[in-house]
């Protein structure tokens, strides 16, 4: 008797379902985002001041900041910014959301109501941080097309799906943040203030170190290798060059750059990106898991009012 296929067959209904449930949490995300009519006006407003501060902020500093962009990025600064500011906005859903996500369940009391339905523990987080996706992501076009039409950025799309490719990878690795500062909210109990991982790395990190607005190479020594310790760099310096006209594919940059001098300095940040990926992702994936198995053994998985 054949016992492959009827077990095969279950993981592909349990497949769907969780599929299914993705797509009614994203559906029902999409429906509260799109109901309140003031806040996609305010959506809009917020992304267009904020975009435009940092831009003539740039368009300010751009001729003494271009006389310190290294040649690998091109020369021009506003270009560069542009990059920074995107994909800093961009990876802020993959980083930051899971905890916000979490402790909204929590204090609005429906994570027990979800993990009651048969689906995965993973499910609800993923549902819920699709209004996040709808939210920031769009973002990405909005910024590009400022920096281009309004502020004299120029990109070069010779290398588009490559730079694709490692925004991908930059995503998965931010992720993988993501799901270690979700999990400290039921493992380590910090269901208020400040969440410390997501505050190192997005907070401090990203915003003094890795490059965003200037480049590492105007940093200190020590502070320069602090900067490889986090993805957001390997992805700046990776887009910077794939996407930046006139920039040098050869010349490193970043001091491991220097280090590994036998790798290409983009082969150096997608082994990076692809090293933290498979790192940070299957241990936050767990940590989340434990976290959420903690919980429903104490009976904590919601705040009961």
């Amino acid at each position: 008797m054949n016992t492959q296929a009827p077990a095969a067959d279950s993981g592909q209904r349990s497949l769907l379902r969780e599929f299914g449930a993705l797509w009614a949490f994203g559906l029902r995300e999409y429906r509260i985002w799109q109901s309140y009519r003031v806040n996609q006006v305010l959506w809009l407003t917020n992304l267009f001041v904020t975009t435009y501060l940092f831009f003539l902020l740039g368009k300010t500093l751009a001729g003494d900041a271009a006389s310190v962009l290294p040649a690998a990025y091109g020369t021009n600064y506003m270009s560069f910014i542009v990059v920074g500011v995107t994909v800093n906005v961009f990876i802020n859903t993959n980083l930051v959301d899971p905890y916000m996500r979490i402790q909204r369940a929590y204090f609005q009391g429906t994570m027990d109501l979800f993990l009651l339905s048969p689906m995965s523990i993973y499910t609800p987080l993923l549902g819920l941080m699709s209004k996040s996706v709808i939210d920031d992501y769009p973002r990405l076009f909005f910024t590009f097309g400022f920096g281009m039409l309004l502020f004299g950025a120029t990109f070069s799309f010779h290398y588009v799906w490559l730079a694709l490719f490692f925004t991908g990878l930059f995503l998965c690795a931010g992720f993988g943040i993501g799901l270690l500062s979700a999990s400290s909210f039921h493992l380590l109990d910090i269901k208020k203030g400040t969440e410390p991982v997501g505050f190192i790395v997005q907070g401090l990190l990203a915003t003094l170190v890795a490059g965003t607005y200037y480049p590492v190479t105007v940093l200190p020594r020590p502070l320069q290798w602090l900067a490889c310790v986090i993805p957001h760099t390997y992805a700046f310096d990776a887009l910077r060059r794939l996407l930046g006209p006139g920039a040098h594919m050869d010349e490193p940059v970043l001091p491991i750059q220097h280090t590994l001098s036998g790798l290409s300095p983009v082969m150096v940040d997608g082994l990076a990106l692809g090293l933290l990926s498979l790192t940070l992702l299957p241990l936050g994936f767990y940590l989340y898991g434990r976290g959420i198995e903690r919980a429903r053994g104490n009976g904590t998985l919601t705040r009961w009012q």
